[in-house]
C-alpha cells in the first residue's frame, strides 16, 4: 500500500510539473496576453458596470478562497519550507493563461437549463468537440472532485476548527454541517448566490485587511522575509531532497489546488454571467486567479513567516490559530474561527453549485433529473462525512488525485478548442483604433506601442 501511495505521488507531481511546461508554452505563445486583464476587469465591473459578471466573480472567489488560502499554505510550509511560496507565485503567472481560455470558451458553448444559464467544461467538451463520452467522463470526475475529493479538505477545516475551540464532539458537527447543507445549500442556485454576495466581500476584506495590519507592524522585518523565500526556493535541499516532497513541486500543487486555474472548475460559474463579449469574462476570472493566489495565499505566507514558527510541530490549521493567539490572543482565536469557517464555507456552498451544473449535463433531458440530483445531494453529505473523520494530510492525497483527473481532459479540450478561442481575441478587439492581429496565432498587439 506504502510503495502505491508513493507511486501515485511521483505520477501526480510529474504530471503538475507537465502543467507547468504547458502553461509556459501557452503564455508565450499568447504573448502574455492575460496580464491585461486587470485593465479590462476594471472596464467591464465598473465602467460597464456587469451585474452578471461581478455576481460569477464572486461565487468563482467563493469557490476558489478557501481553505486552500489558508491552511494549504501552512501545509506547504510545514512540508516543503518559504521556498514552495516562490514556486506558487511562478506557476500562477503561467497558469493564468488557462482561466482566461477555459473561462472564454464556456461563454461560447453555455446553455439554458430550467431557465438558468449553466456551462462548463463537460458543455464545451460535449458540443465543441463533439465527444460525449469524454465529456460526461468530465462530469463524473467533477462530480466525485466536488464530493469526495475537494470538498471534505472544506469540511475538514470547519470541523478542526471547532473542535480546536469549543472541543465540539464530531457526530455533533457532523449533524449540523448537514443542517447547513439542507438550509443554504441544496435550496437552489439564487440562495448560493445571495450567501456567497454577501460573505465573499466580507472575508476577503477582513482578511487582507488583518495581513496588511500585522505586516506593516512588522515592516523592518518583511524584507527579510522575502529574501528567506527566495533563498530558500533555490535551496538544493528544499529543491532535490525528495521529488514529490521538494518545494518546487508543493509549490506547484498549492498554486493549482488554490486557483484551480486549467482544471476546468471555474468556467461552470463563470457560464452564469452575460459579457458584451466571451473574452471579457475570460479577463474577469484570470484577475480572480490572481487575488486567490498571489494576494491571499502570499499575505498568509508573509504572516506566518513574519513570526518564524517551528513549522514541524504542526499539522495544518492548529498553526494558523497559533499564529491568530499569539497576535491577539483569545479574541485571534475567534477571528481565526470567522475566517476559516466563512472561507471554508463559502467553497462548500459554490462547489455544490459546480457539482449541479455538471450533473445536469449528463441528466437534463432525463426523466428520472430529480432522482438523480437527490443522490448527488446524499453524494455530498458523504463528502461531508469524510472530512469531519478523516485529517488534513489524508484529504490532500484525495485533493491532489482530483485535481490530475480533471486538469488532463481540460487541457486536451482547450488545446482542441484553441481556434474558438483565437477567434474571439480577434472579435474583443475588433475595431479598436490602433490594434493588429498576428494571422498565426491570433494574438493582438498595439503598433502604437
Amino acid at each position: 500500500m506504502n510503495i502505491l501511495i508513493l507511486v501515485l505521488a511521483v505520477a501526480v507531481s510529474l504530471i503538475v510539473l507537465l502543467f507547468f511546461i504547458v502553461a509556459f508554452y501557452t503564455s508565450l505563445k499568447y504573448k502574455f496576453i492575460h496580464f491585461r486583464a486587470f485593465k479590462e476587469t476594471r472596464k467591464i465591473l465598473i465602467k460597464e458596470k456587469n451585474k452578471s459578471s461581478y455576481s460569477s466573480f464572486l461565487v468563482s472567489l467563493a469557490a476558489h478562497i478557501g481553505t486552500g488560502n489558508i491552511v494549504g499554505i501552512s501545509t506547504a510550509l510545514i512540508y516543503g519550507g518559504p521556498g514552495s511560496l516562490f514556486w506558487m507565485w511562478v506557476f500562477t503567472v503561467f497558469s493564468s493563461v488557462f482561466s482566461l481560455i477555459e473561462n472564454t470558451v464556456a461563454q461560447i458553448y453555455k446553455v439554458k437549463i430550467d431557465g438558468e444559464t449553466r456551462g462548463g467544461a463537460s458543455f464545451y467538451i460535449h458540443q465543441g468537440l463533439g465527444n460525449r463520452f469524454l465529456a460526461v467522463l468530465f462530469s463524473v470526475f467533477f462530480l466525485l472532485t466536488n464530493t469526495v475529493f475537494f470538498q471534505p479538505l472544506q469540511v475538514n477545516t470547519i470541523s478542526e476548527s471547532l473542535v480546536h475551540v469549543f472541543k465540539i464532539d464530531r457526530l455533533i458537527l457532523m449533524l449540523s454541517l448537514f443542517l447547513f447543507a439542507y438550509f443554504v445549500i441544496f435550496k437552489g442556485t439564487e440562495r448560493i448566490v445571495r450567501f456567497c454576495e454577501r460573505i465573499v466581500p466580507v472575508m476577503s476584506v477582513g482578511y487582507i485587511g488583518v495581513a496588511v495590519a500585522v505586516i506593516l507592524a512588522n515592516i523592518k522585518h518583511f524584507p527579510g522575509v522575502l529574501l528567506l523565500i527566495i533563498r530558500e526556493a533555490f535551496n538544493p535541499k528544499a529543491l532535490f531532497s525528495g521529488f514529490s516532497s521538494s518545494a518546487l513541486i508543493i509549490g506547484f500543487k498549492r498554486s493549482l489546488f488554490s486557483n484551480e486555474a486549467g482544471l476546468g472548475t471555474g468556467p461552470s460559474v463563470s457560464a452564469m454571467a452575460e459579457p458584451r463579449k466571451p473574452l471579457g469574462q475570460g479577463f474577469v476570472q484570470v484577475v480572480g486567479v490572481f487575488v486567490d493566489t498571489v494576494v491571499i495565499c502570499s499575505l498568509t505566507g508573509f504572516m506566518l513567516l513574519l513570526y518564524g514558527f517551528d513549522y514541524g510541530a504542526f499539522r495544518g490549521v492548529d498553526l494558523i490559530f497559533r499564529f491568530y493567539e499569539e497576535i491577539l490572543g483569545r479574541f485571534g482565536t475567534f477571528l481565526c474561527l470567522f475566517f476559516l469557517l466563512s472561507f471554508a464555507g463559502a467553497t462548500v456552498v459554490s462547489q455544490y453549485y459546480l457539482g449541479e451544473s455538471n450533473l445536469l449535463f449528463m441528466v437534463r433531458k432525463s426523466r428520472k433529473k430529480n432522482l438523480f440530483i437527490t443522490l448527488y445531494k446524499l453524494f455530498f453529505l458523504l463528502g461531508i462525512a469524510i472530512g469531519v473523520n478523516l485529517s488534513t494530510k489524508e484529504i490532500f492525497g484525495f485533493v491532489d488525485q482530483g485535481m490530475i483527473f480533471l486538469g488532463c481532459i481540460n487541457l486536451y479540450a482547450l488545446y482542441r478548442l484553441r481556434n474558438d478561442f483565437r477567434k474571439e481575441i480577434k472579435n474583443y478587439y475588433n475595431g479598436e483604433n490602433g490594434w493588429s492581429i498576428d494571422r498565426k496565432t491570433g494574438i493582438v498587439y498595439n503598433r502604437r506601442r
